[in-house]
């Protein structure tokens, strides 16, 4: 009988749990344009709090500064490999990766697993060139919970292109 009430207990332990647990529909759908429209905002004012000046934006809504002229005048391709030098910090001023050199010698940049913004910051470039880009989240981890990275996060990195192959 003990057993019984134990696991009618159990039970509904169970079933109480599910029953409160929020499910994944009851979230609004991520909007894209809604979002792209906050980070835009976000990154101009980024950019004016802190009277960054000379920076591009590129189509994709990316904000771009060559901080260093590289060799050459052709820039990595998707269809390159590379060997970079990057940092990342959140807007907040946390660093939340760098790397000294971290070489993608099996990869093209466009089939790797990198998030789309770094892709199109990385682009704008020559070889041992240093830049400097906003990513917006839209670009970035979107509205997903990465650790050290909340979602809907603008992400800033300074990246040199070290070499490309092609």
């Amino acid at each position: 009988m003990k057993k019984i009430y134990l696991g009618l207990i159990a039970l509904a332990g169970i079933t109480l749990a599910v029953a409160c647990k929020k499910d994944k529909d009851d979230q609004p759908p991520y909007d894209y344009d809604k979002q792209a429209a906050i980070d835009e905002q976000t990154i101009k004012d980024y950019i004016a709090k802190n009277n960054l000046t000379g920076f591009q934006r590129d189509t994709t809504g990316v904000y771009w500064k060559v901080l260093q002229n590289g060799e050459g005048g052709d820039t990595i391709k998707l269809t390159d490999r590379f060997n970079i030098s990057y940092k990342g910090w959140l807007l907040n001023g946390t660093r939340f990766d760098s790397a000294n050199t971290t070489t993608f010698d099996d990869v093209r940049l466009g089939t790797t697993g990198l998030i789309p913004g770094f892709k199109v910051g990385l682009q704008k470039t020559t070889k041992k060139g240093k830049v400097l880009y906003f990513i917006p989240s839209v670009l970035g981890y979107r509205n997903a919970d990465r650790g050290t990275i909340p979602p809907n996060s603008v992400l800033k990195f300074e990246v040199t292109l070290n070499n490309y192959y092609y």
